[in-house]
């Protein structure tokens, strides 16, 4: 057992080393092509930081671990948004950009739907796959007219549209191919040491794989992100923060599902756990995020603190489910009858009020 925890850090460690230097590589491409910290961290940043939850997908679909999968994916997404924006947010207030609120977040939205439709059968088969690898097509060809764009303005803004940068020389396309393709190997690696110890550790505690899935493997993925959104926001760049879990949230459903759906040896299943809980917890987290950002253009400390807390209260849930704790069901009531139309109540109140002070 504890040559398998070791085996466990030994993966998370080498997974988050891969991931910083895949991160870094893609991010010195991005910056030499003139894109916006937005666009940037809704593509380059989103791509680079949900790496470990691709290979963690994929190495789990190609051992025949399906609840791995789908609770690597559902994890992650819910713990970028409670998680990650929730540090952020105390570290520093969050400006939202209009492009968050009227693009980014209903895509969310929209990508969340999409797999919560496909997945209510309890599987999610190679046609399912196609179909979201058909709505990745389709956002990236959108994300391919939003960086022509945003370059161009970006260059009208310096001066001229025909005053380009210069070209990087050759020495730095191989430069950072290199430390990508190394970063790239070590995530791999680190993504192999992980499922294999988790699996373990998920036999020997008798906890189903789902359940590590959505806290173990999910939040140790979810580190790059934690620590990308924290250092942007430290500098000052809450943009690259906020687009940086959007993103990373769109790719997990769009990217990261749909290979692996494709890839696996038959359709996956999906647990009915999943399909009654945590899939709608996403969708719900996800949606929150509308009321919450808009009109107030903002995520305070507040509601950041208010993020953890409901994280917290979902990881909770999910330990009690996991032992089959006799007080699972009275926090299921107070989670039900109290907290959800608290909740509401207050997100309510936010927005009225947040929609007056804008208005005066």
């Amino acid at each position: 057992m504890i040559f398998t925890v070791l085996l466990f850090v030994v993966g998370l460690a080498t997974l988050i080393g891969g991931a910083e230097l895949f991160l870094r590589s893609v991010d010195k491409f991005g910056a030499a092509w003139s894109v916006s910290p937005v666009v940037m961290g809704l593509t380059v940043v989103a791509f680079a930081t949900g790496a470990p939850e691709l290979a963690i997908s994929l190495q789990a679909a190609i051992d025949g671990k399906p609840d791995l999968v789908v609770g690597n994916i559902l994890g992650s997404n819910i713990a970028n948004i409670l998680l990650i924006l929730g540090i952020a947010g105390l570290v520093h207030p969050l400006k939202i950009t209009n492009r968050i609120i009227k693009v980014d977040v209903p895509m969310v939205l929209a990508a969340s739907g999409l797999l919560f439709v496909l997945a209510m059968d309890g599987l999610l088969s190679p046609l399912d796959g196609g179909i979201i690898f058909i709505a990745l097509i389709g956002y990236s060809i959108f994300m391919y007219f939003q960086i022509r764009k945003d370059r161009a303005d970006n260059i009208s803004i310096n001066g001229s549209l025909t005053k380009l940068k210069e070209s990087p020389p050759a020495v730095f396309y191989v430069k950072y191919v290199v430390l990508l393709l190394i970063g790239l190997v070590l995530i791999v690696m680190g993504s192999r040491f992980m499922v294999h110890s988790a699996v373990e550790i998920a036999g020997v505690l008798g906890i189903s794989e789902l359940i590590i899935g959505l806290t173990i493997v999910s939040i140790g993925t979810s580190l790059p992100e934690v620590a990308t959104s924290v250092s942007a926001v430290r500098h000052g760049d809450s943009d690259t923060a906020v687009a940086n879990v959007m993103g990373s949230n769109l790719y997990n459903i769009l990217l990261t599902l749909s290979l692996t759906v494709l890839i696996a040896p038959g359709a996956i299943d999906v647990s009915m756990d999943a399909v009654n809980l945590d899939l709608p917890f996403m969708l719900i987290v996800a949606g929150a995020c509308l009321p919450l950002f808009w009109p107030g253009k903002e995520l305070g400390r507040p509601e950041a603190f208010g993020f953890l807390s409901y994280y917290a209260l979902y990881l909770a849930y999910l330990v009690l489910i996991s032992i089959q704790h006799p007080l699972k069901d009275q926090f299921e009531g107070i989670m039900i009858w109290i907290v959800i139309p608290v909740t509401v109540l207050l997100i309510v109140l936010k927005f009225v009020l947040d929609y007056r002070r804008v208005r005066l």
